[in-house]
């Protein structure tokens, strides 16, 4: 090195290290930002009367790439912000401040380059977000745990946001069918599971709904009971975790379920239930100030009443056998995510925009004879996953694939033993519910579903709907999500 230069001129051989002042460093690893502070600094020394002294002291710590939020030179100086955990479960942001010298700001604006591509790899950085926050989801508390948790990271990593609080039941429905699809890169919800079952089906309500369904991404910020989507995409039900989850996050091909009754259409993005399931749910309104333990205490009641809920089901069944079904979950895990072919995917739906007409019909028309008839006088529980993890503990579904074209439906006959019962809700957080044999699992390219009684409750997403024949057919890839894999959920497989 010429003498003229000194090493704050220089990065390292591989432009990893950034030298800021001859006694800062900060290097690049594989996964995280190891930072070496040596810089003079000033502390009390009680021997000397309370009188300062500058001291040296060597601080050394790593800040993982996946948190970093953005990275800038200013015209004084390198700023770096980052998310750190402030509690167990929680994230806040903090940053680092060096000043630059005018010789080390080109080598600085370089590294600064290479930091956010490794920081943020194949996800789209500042994020065009359009944010819809129930107000009377959960607790009532969605527009401020927004406004504590998530808004300082989303407006630290620069992303452009949109804020509107939706007004009624079926609002958010209106807002996705005339949104500008050009000017937003994702649709957030601060709720539970209903504001995005709302948001699929106002894309799906417009003229290219396909096509809409595949531009705009849609996620969860957990801030009502179930959360679903946020623990499948995310794998967390901490909101600020979860916020840093969508800013890293990844666009993911999610399959659709088209749920037929009488002569209306809906869309489906994470289960339909009929039976205890859906009776637990729908039927513990009177008890929602029990947030999430509702569930568990309505299951628990009709438990004890032994009730069974006969129909007639009919299914379009691709495997039925457990060992089946788990090589093909190992199949689809083994393979990468691929950026590429979600690009292919959306560009296709400009040559075909409108929804997809339904293979099967509708539940109006005659039943395909390639079906299987299952018996259904003794129904205990009828539960059809699309996502595998319904609220937390529950991975209810640990098969099932964003993008495989194939729904996993349970059926447990009601006649069991309670002592049976209670050990399959015991089992289900173990992960030992799946091989139960009392537990019968398909994957499936449709099916049928006829009540016998007049009154209950069927569940689409945890939405309430009439009581009456329905008919689901799932469409592979039809919406999209933000997730961390890009590729699978944030839950355990079959074991």
């Amino acid at each position: 090195m010429p003498a003229s230069e000194s090493p704050a001129e220089q990065p390292d051989a591989h432009d990893q290290t950034l030298i800021v002042d001859n006694a800062v460093s900060l290097t690049l690893g594989s996964d995280s930002l190891s930072v070496v502070d040596d810089r003079t600094s000033r502390k009390s020394d009680r021997s000397c009367c309370g009188l300062c002294k500058k001291t040296k002291t060597k601080t050394t710590h790593a800040i993982s790439l996946y948190n970093v939020l953005d990275a800038e030179v200013t015209p004084s100086s390198l700023a770096i912000t980052y998310a750190e955990h402030s509690t167990k479960n929680d994230v806040s942001v903090t940053g680092l401040h060096y000043p630059l010298t005018e010789k080390v700001k080109p080598v600085a604006e370089l590294w600064v380059k290479k930091l956010l591509e490794m920081a943020y790899g194949t996800a789209q950085r500042r994020k065009r977000l359009k944010v819809l926050i129930n107000p009377f989801g959960g607790k009532g508390s969605a527009s401020n745990l927004y406004k504590t948790y998530a808004a300082p990271i989303l407006a630290a990593a620069c992303c452009q946001v949109d804020v509107q609080t939706t007004e009624y039941r079926g609002h958010a429905i209106k807002i996705a069918e005339h949104l500008d699809l050009d000017a937003y890169d994702a649709i957030i919800c601060c709720s539970g599971d209903g504001l995005p079952y709302e948001v699929f089906n106002g894309l799906g309500k417009r003229p290219n709904g396909r096509e809409a369904l595949a531009k705009m991404a849609v996620a969860l910020l957990p801030c009502g009971s179930g959360n679903g989507m946020t623990w499948n995409c995310l794998g967390t039900e901490s909101v600020s975790v979860a916020t840093l989850a969508i800013v890293k996050a990844l666009r993911t091909p999610l399959d659709l379920v088209s749920v037929t009754q009488k002569n209306s259409r809906t869309l489906s993005f994470l289960s339909q239930s009929f039976g205890i399931v859906a009776d637990s749910d729908l039927g513990t309104d009177n008890v929602r100030w029990m947030g999430a333990q509702r569930f568990t205490y309505g299951f628990l009641v009709r438990l004890m009443q032994r009730t069974i809920y006969p129909c007639d089901l009919a299914i379009k069944v691709e495997m039925n056998d457990k060992k089946a079904i788990k090589d093909h979950y190992r199949a689809y895990a083994s393979q990468e995510y691929d950026p590429l072919a979600d690009r292919i995917r959306v560009e296709a739906t400009s040559q075909s925009p409108a929804l997809p007409e339904l293979e099967y019909g509708t539940v109006e028309d005659e039943l395909p004879k390639d079906w299987e008839i299952i018996p259904g006088q003794n129904m205990g529980n009828f539960y059809s996953g699309n996502m595998a993890i319904m609220s937390k503990d529950t991975n209810f579904f640990p098969a099932s694939l964003p993008n495989d074209g194939l729904m996993d439906i349970v059926t447990i006959d009601g006649t069991v033993s309670r002592t049976t019962s209670l050990k399959m809700m015991t089992e289900i957080p173990e992960g030992r519910f799946f091989d139960m044999p009392d537990v019968a699992i398909r994957k499936a390219r449709a099916y049928r579903l006829v009540p016998h009684d007049k009154d209950g409750y069927i569940s689409i997403d945890g939405e309430k709907v009439p009581f009456e024949a329905f008919q689901c057919e799932i469409h592979q890839g039809l919406g999209t999500v933000l997730s961390k894999s890009g590729h699978m959920y944030e839950a355990e497989g079959p074991k």
